[in-house]
């Protein structure tokens, strides 16, 4: 049975008949289903049968109020063609268009269905052979991470679109005033802790990048694909820069504490071929709360606030969770960072294990 939905035109049928003209021959879809949340952008699974049998694609675009998140879906789309020419595993970029007939001419991009789950089945189960599995998850995202961010970036082209920080030792700081600067532009109202919490963070910016790499941004379990316990394609690079990669250690939505993360970053460290210091992955873990809550104040709240998202969510979530924020920032302001991020990531170490 179909899934469809008539909202910004996203139908089998409109779908069937852009992809036909776009492939240049008749595309039958067999389903079609929208993936969710999908808080940023639209992410839609298109199956679909082709002269040479049954082929899968997923359709990204953003919504009609516009993008919830801090680049454009082009940006995005020159991560993936740049990432397919390279080791990193990612899927097939197809294309990418705006201003178009379909969908409204809404910006969307389009690539090939790579099999596998962004999910795991059995991950938390409390048994020797779960363990065991956590234990394959974990070292092998590592191992996908230290892929990226030893990747020549100049070599594929990265810096021919992302802005480039002037040196290793000034990454941190290069990454600080970026984001600083968005948040003092975005920000829905002055919120005096998050003001109190920079000036406090700016003094305490590690210097001891060693190099400057590719950042994917938010990854782990449930944003990869994986099959068989281990990633085939990193997925969703609206949150991918140059800069420091022990920022993505700290953005892995609990995917490093599925094991001691000690060990994760020990084995990370021998694949990236150098060490994480204390003070850079601390700096990750407060730097990682701060822009979650510019994400979700200054691009979901915002568009909520002045009437272009009309997601009820949006407003719940928003609202919700840069109160927390807020409050998460307020806990390291004073304190030793080290010390501090240590206290955060404990207190989330069970975002998986808990939710049995």
């Amino acid at each position: 049975m179909l899934t469809q939905a008539s909202k910004g035109g996203i139908t089998a049928d409109t779908v069937e008949a852009y992809f036909s003209d776009r492939l240049g021959e008749a595309v039958q879809i067999e389903s079609i289903k929208r993936v969710f949340p999908g808080v940023s952008r639209e992410t839609w699974l298109v199956q679909t049968r082709l002269k040479g049998g049954s082929v899968g694609f997923v359709l990204r675009l953003d919504p009609p109020w516009g993008p919830c998140a801090p680049t454009s879906l082009e940006y995005e789309y020159k991560v993936y063609e740049r990432l397919w020419r390279s080791p990193v595993p990612v899927a097939e970029p197809l294309w990418f268009a705006q201003n178009v007939e379909f969908a409204g001419g809404r910006p969307h991009m389009v690539r090939r269905m790579v099999e596998g789950s962004s999910t795991i089945a059995g991950l938390t189960d409390k048994s020797a052979g779960a363990a065991e599995l956590r234990r394959r998850v974990v070292f092998d995202h590592m191992e996908k991470l230290a892929l990226l961010h030893s990747l020549d970036w100049q070599a594929f082209g990265f810096d021919e679109f992302m802005p480039v920080p002037p040196s290793p030792k000034e990454a941190l700081r290069f990454e600080y005033d970026h984001w600083r600067a968005r948040w003092a532009e975005r920000q829905t109202t002055p919120r005096p802790i998050v003001t109190e919490f920079l000036c406090w963070l700016q003094e305490q910016i590690p210097q001891d990048t060693p190099a400057i790499s590719i950042m994917k941004g938010n990854n782990g379990v449930g944003e990869e694909i994986f099959h068989n316990g281990r990633v085939v394609a990193l997925s969703d690079f609206e949150l991918s820069a140059l800069g420091d990669g022990a920022l993505d250690l700290a953005f892995s939505q609990g995917t490093l504490s599925l094991i001691d993360p000690r060990e994760a970053i020990a084995h990370y460290e021998w694949h990236v071929g150098h060490a994480v210091s204390p003070e850079r992955f601390a700096f990750a873990v407060a730097w990682n709360t701060f822009k979650g809550l510019v994400m979700l104040d200054g691009n979901l709240l915002e568009g909520w606030i002045d009437g272009r998202d009309p997601r009820t969510t949006a407003g719940g979530l928003g609202l919700l969770m840069v109160r927390r924020l807020e409050k998460a920032l307020a806990g390291f302001i004073g304190k030793d960072l080290v010390e501090a991020a240590a206290a955060v990531s404990e207190a989330g170490a069970g975002e998986y294990m808990d939710k049995e």
